[in-house]
């Protein structure tokens, strides 16, 4: 980004110096100020990039929290029928008309 100064600093330059030393002298001014504010720019963008790769999360971090709740979803399945066949269990033992149900569903009584 090119900086250009306002033409009373370099007509005030020029009042001081001359023609010819005023344009050197508003010219190197210029270059480093242009200079100063694209190093400025690349510095700040660096920075914010560095900023939004620590806040947002990667296709790898979203990979491993996918694992960690396939795996957790498992493991509650497990659960899930490891409880329905207990409760099965605990239906047939403690009600008599479960067994005679279930033999009928089978087809061992008529």
């Amino acid at each position: 980004m090119q900086a250009i100064l306002p033409i009373e600093v370099y007509e005030a330059f020029e009042r001081g110096l001359g023609k010819i030393d005023a344009k050197i002298v508003v010219k190197s001014i210029e270059t480093t100020i242009s200079d100063n504010i694209e190093n400025k720019w690349k510095t700040s963008k660096d920075e914010l990039l560095g900023e939004m790769k620590k806040e947002f999360a990667s296709k790898a971090d979203l990979q491993l929290v996918k694992t960690e709740l396939l795996s957790e979803i498992k493991v509650s399945n497990a659960q899930t029928r490891l409880y329905f066949v207990i409760l099965l269990c605990v239906n047939i033992v403690l009600n008599p008309n479960a067994l005679e149900l279930i033999a009928r569903i089978l087809g061992i009584i008529k």
